[in-house]
Formats: C-alpha cells, sequence, structure tokens
C-alpha cells in the first residue's frame, strides 16, 4: 500500500530497475492507469502484465485511487505503484472517481514510453493526459470486455446512465491509441482490423486436475454469485426455478458481492479470493455454470475446465475463443433461463456425459497456459515502445 505522502504525490515518473539480462534494448518505462484495483479477472490479468515486465527488466508504474488501492496479487520489483489521492473520505464515491480520472489525465504518460489503457474511462485520460502534457508515449488500449455492454447497456444503473457509458465505451474504440484485443471476437466487436490479438491464459500450475470426484448424493453446481444482470446471476436463479424441486443437486455459490440465495435447493456461499482458492472451489463442484450475458474472453469457464470442472456456458463472446458446444461444454444462449435450466437437469441427469466434458475441458485448457501469453504481451509492448 502506498504511504499517505505518496498518496498525494503529483510527480509520478519513473525509476527504472536496471536490466539484468544482456542486449541493446533498454528497459520500457509502461504506464498503466487504473481505474481501481479489484478481483476481477481483467484487473489480475494487468497485474501479471505488469510482473512480467518487471521481471524482464523493464520499469513498470501502476496508477490506482487511494480508495482502491489494494493489488490482488503480490507485485514484483520493478513495479511502482502510485495510489492518487482523491479527496476526503467523506465525500461520495462518484466525486472521488472524477477527482481520479482528473488527477490521471494530469500524470497517465508521464515520463512513459508506453501507456497502457485498460478501460474506456482510461482511454480517455490517457489520450487527455498526451495532449495536455505534450508527452511522446505511445498509447495503447487493452480492450479484455466489450464495454458498451458489460458497462453499459447490462451495466446496474439508470436507462439514462447506461445509455452513455454504452455511448462513451463505443466511441472509446474509436480514439487513436492502438489496442491489443484479448480474443478475435473482441476484435470484431471493436471494428478495428489491425488490432494485436494477444490472446489470454491462466496458471496450470495452480488450475489443475485432480481426480473425479466420487459420486454424492446429490450433484453439487457450481456459479459466480455477483450483483446486476451483466454477469447473469439473476438469470442462473431464474433457471433454478425452473427446475423440477425433486432434482438431487446443491448449490455452491462463489460469491464477491452479497447475493441472494436460490430458494428451492441447498445452497451455501464462498469467497474465494486468491486463485489457488478459485482453483479448490472448482474442484469441489460436479459442473459449473458460467452464464454471463458478455465477456471478453471468460476466464472462469476456462479456468474450471482446467480444474477438471465440465462447464455450462453461455454463448456470451469470448468464450468462442476455446469453448465449443458439445465438444468440451455445453452452451446456451445468453439471458435465456429456460435453455440454462435445460442443460442443467440433462448433465445432472448424466454422468457419463459429465465425465466426457471433463476429459475434454482438460485437453483443452492445456494449450492456454499463461506463460506464452505473457510473454507476446511483452514482446509488443516492447515493439511499441522503439515507435
Amino acid at each position: 500500500m502506498a504511504s499517505r505522502r505518496d498518496a498525494a504525490m503529483v510527480d509520478v515518473g519513473f525509476n527504472p530497475r536496471p536490466r539484468s539480462q544482456p542486449g541493446p534494448i533498454r528497459p520500457v518505462r509502461l504506464a498503466i492507469p487504473l481505474a481501481g484495483f479489484n478481483l476481477s479477472g481483467g484487473v489480475k490479468s494487468l497485474v501479471a502484465v505488469a510482473n512480467a515486465m518487471a521481471e524482464r527488466g523493464h520499469a513498470v508504474r501502476i496508477l490506482v485511487p487511494d480508495y482502491a488501492a489494494t493489488p490482488p496479487a503480490p507485485l514484483r520489483h520493478g513495479v511502482r505503484l502510485r495510489a492518487l489521492a482523491s479527496g476526503p473520505r467523506w465525500l461520495p464515491t462518484p466525486a472521488r472517481k472524477l477527482i481520479h480520472l482528473a488527477r490521471l489525465a494530469l500524470t497517465a504518460t508521464a515520463g512513459a514510453d508506453v501507456c497502457l489503457a485498460n478501460y474506456f474511462t482510461t482511454a480517455y485520460v490517457a489520450l487527455t493526459s498526451k495532449w495536455l502534457r505534450g508527452d511522446r508515449a505511445v498509447l495503447a488500449y487493452n480492450v479484455r470486455g466489450y464495454e458498451p455492454l458489460s458497462h453499459g447497456l447490462n451495466a446496474d444503473a439508470s436507462a439514462p446512465s447506461r445509455l452513455v457509458r454504452a455511448t462513451l465505451a463505443w466511441l472509446s474504440y474509436r480514439l487513436p491509441l492502438l489496442k491489443i484485443c484479448t480474443t478475435d471476437w473482441l476484435r470484431e466487436q471493436t471494428g478495428d482490423p489491425s488490432a494485436f490479438v494477444v490472446g489470454h491464459g491462466i496458471d496450470l500450475a495452480v488450475f489443475r486436475p485432480g481426480p473425479p470426484r466420487p459420486p454424492g448424493e446429490r450433484v453439487v453446481v457450481g456459479t459466480i454469485g455477483r450483483l446486476g444482470e451483466a454477469k447473469g446471476y439473476p438469470d442462473f436463479l431464474r433457471a433454478l426455478d425452473l427446475l423440477r424441486s425433486d432434482l438431487q443437486i446443491e448449490i455452491r455459490i462463489a460469491a464477491p458481492d452479497p447475493v441472494a440465495l436460490p430458494e428451492r435447493f441447498p445452497s451455501s456461499v464462498e469467497h474465494p479470493k486468491p486463485e489457488r482458492e478459485m482453483a479448490e472451489f472448482y474442484a469441489r463442484c460436479d459442473l459449473f455454470v458460467f452464464s454471463s450475458r458478455g465477456e471478453g474472453f471468460g476466464l472462469p469457464a476456462l479456468e474450471s475446465m482446467a480444474v477438471g470442472c465440465p462447464v455450462i456456458t453461455t454463448d456470451s463472446g469470448g468464450v468462442r475463443q476455446f469453448a465449443t458446444d458439445g465438444e468440451n461444454c455445453v452452451m446456451v444462449p445468453p439471458a435465456a433461463p429456460l435453455a440454462l435450466a435445460g442443460a442443467i437437469e440433462a448433465l445432472v441427469r448424466d454422468p457419463t456425459r459429465r465425465a466426457a466434458l471433463r476429459e475434454a475441458g482438460i485437453a483443452t485448457a492445456a494449450g492456454y497456459g499463461q506463460d506464452a501469453v505473457l510473454d507476446r504481451f511483452c514482446r509488443y509492448l516492447v515493439k511499441l515502445a522503439e515507435r
């Protein structure tokens, strides 16, 4: 955590770590402006990119607001964290967010070779910072989700607010930033055929299969519980209401948010945070349901496959990069509780098919190790810096 003095600093330049690797390439100075740290897959992946760049001898600076300054994973030596002051704590959260964005607009590109935006608001502040400061930083935009839907039309907000957010997110893809997309599907959605597709990966040392679960009295159905419609948890609850009440299932929920629980089936809530705990959660399930309405990739579905838990997923966009209906998962339309209920009941009653999906999922996930993805990402950032 940054100190109080650091939180108030405006000078957020770089102190590069000397390169330990031989070679003619000078260290790249990478700035990553964030709206804040959280436990989302996108933020965790950005922390992994920052650590990978630091391990290669580059200088990385992450800018976050002081109210969300705890990283979801340890930062390596060479990653410099700056928590920017966002005003007194009694200010409403929206006001503190605006103050943070204003401070980012003044500091995001300072001394950077590459400024990596990762959310539609940070795309705007990165561009503003370069204009205001006259910096020469290359501006890149890591598009990890289709935000006109995830943070716009499907957001948990009023209709006018959703429309404004969706419009701003859509327009952010038209800004003069070089786009780095997680999947081919995202590149299509942004409308930029020149966008670099970097892919996505997982830590296969953490998300790895164990022995098959022994049969129990009830089939354990796992899911992730999040507030709002975007991640599809309400659709999952609606699907459960359509199932026969005598179906022998137990619901297990990984919930970072305080969510409603199913009423007709036994259920339990867990709060896994580190990746190891999330892998253990998947391993305790006989079936994992990923009911999101829109995803840039759909990391939980791939993580579940890697652990050996059969997957039902919605056709939420980015999952098409690794999920194939009938081969390594069961895929249903998003926001379709009836179809979701039918898929759950069919797999609950068919242990043979669950076993086949388990083996196919493990084989699929084995090709998505994060080391190759991080290496590809780092090499591309170095290439951008050379411009």
